[in-house]
């Protein structure tokens, strides 16, 4: 896998190749995912419905949205992850120069062609069409307790702490969550453990030193979570990171 992200925007491209792995049932908090599947063939699995498509097939995954990645040794998947704040804020002529740009950085070149392109432009023109009619809106106290989640991964909250901040059961909060974020509230925590370590291993800390912060038991079990989300080791992680300098 090899990660190119913007200095300038939230923008990140990751390319997935050389993997015989199943990316398990997650989703994105903070941005909107364009893929394009330059090679071979990708089963997907958005919301519980389920294709296996082919070469030049483009989906989106909006925030928040659960799904899953199923992909064989021989394919490679090129995916455009735009954060919310850049799609609310920056209009989509500025939005389409920008990723034409970082685009010519991202080392694809001999396997995207143009009409690959005009694809991934179509996509993100798509994402600006229909920003305002994402999901349904989350319960009130559902987003609070997600977004002190997602803020403070690392803090081990009981059940019954997470309920008692919303004034409701233990059991009504599990299904509650499960049904709003496609999830439990353990699942959850999890994957953001890790969101937010991958941001602390752009920022050159230790890898023992993160597991530690992130309250994981020790670098070997920090090691195997992440492999598991990420697809790669942390240490594999921060190698196959390259920082594009935007000059627009």
């Amino acid at each position: 896998m090899r990660y190119y992200q913007c200095d300038k925007y939230p923008i990140e491209f990751v390319v997935s190749e050389n993997l015989n792995k199943h990316f398990e049932a997650h989703n994105h908090v903070g941005h909107y995912v364009i893929s394009m599947i330059m090679q071979g063939v990708i089963t997907v699995c958005l919301e519980n419905k389920e294709w296996v498509r082919s070469k030049d097939t483009v989906f989106i995954v909006p925030p928040y949205v659960v799904h899953s990645v199923r992909q064989e040794r021989d394919a490679c998947l090129l995916s455009v992850c735009i954060g919310t704040d850049f799609i609310e804020r920056i209009d989509i002529e500025t939005a389409e120069r920008t990723v034409q740009e970082l685009l010519k950085d991202v080392g694809v070149q001999n396997i995207l062609g143009r009409e690959q392109e005009k694809k991934l432009l179509n996509a993100l023109r798509t994402v600006y069409r229909y920003r305002g009619n994402g999901p349904k809106e989350m319960d009130a106290g559902i987003k609070i307790l997600a977004d002190k989640i997602i803020s403070h991964p690392e803090q081990e909250l009981s059940i019954e702490t997470l309920a008692a901040d919303i004034f409701v059961s233990k059991y009504y909060l599990i299904r509650k969550f499960k049904s709003s974020i496609g999830m439990t509230p353990h699942q959850f925590r999890i994957q953001n453990r890790i969101r937010k370590s991958q941001k602390l291993l752009d920022e050159k800390k230790t890898i023992s030193g993160i597991a530690a912060e992130m309250g994981f038991y020790d670098q070997s079990h920090f090691d195997k979570v992440f492999q598991k989300i990420v697809g790669i080791s942390p240490s594999e992680y921060v190698r196959s990171k390259k920082q594009i300098i935007q000059g627009i």
